[in-house]
């Protein structure tokens, strides 16, 4: 007689749950990276912002700073008096 039927199945869900892990291992390490990337950017635009703010305007009124284009703008009551490229 052959092999017992039950012996190959049990062989083909190990095998099933090998490529579960390794997907999943796979999808956890690219979660991390991207964790790791948004906190970076984050944190970069924070530190613009403070630059901008403490530095850079320093003597207005008040400060805007456009993360997207990296400038930071200066004004005096209404009017942009000073614009300034950070980084």
């Amino acid at each position: 007689m052959g092999k017992c039927p039950y012996v190959n199945m049990v062989r083909k869900i190990q095998n099933v749950w090998k490529l579960i892990a390794i997907i999943f291992i796979v999808l956890f390490i690219l979660e991390t990276i991207g964790v790791i990337y948004v906190t970076n950017v984050g944190l970069n635009v924070i530190n613009n912002e403070k630059e901008c703010s403490y530095n850079t305007c320093k003597d207005y009124d008040a400060y805007y700073f456009d993360s997207y284009e990296g400038i930071c703008y200066c004004y005096t009551g209404t009017e942009i008096t000073k614009q300034e490229f950070i980084k």
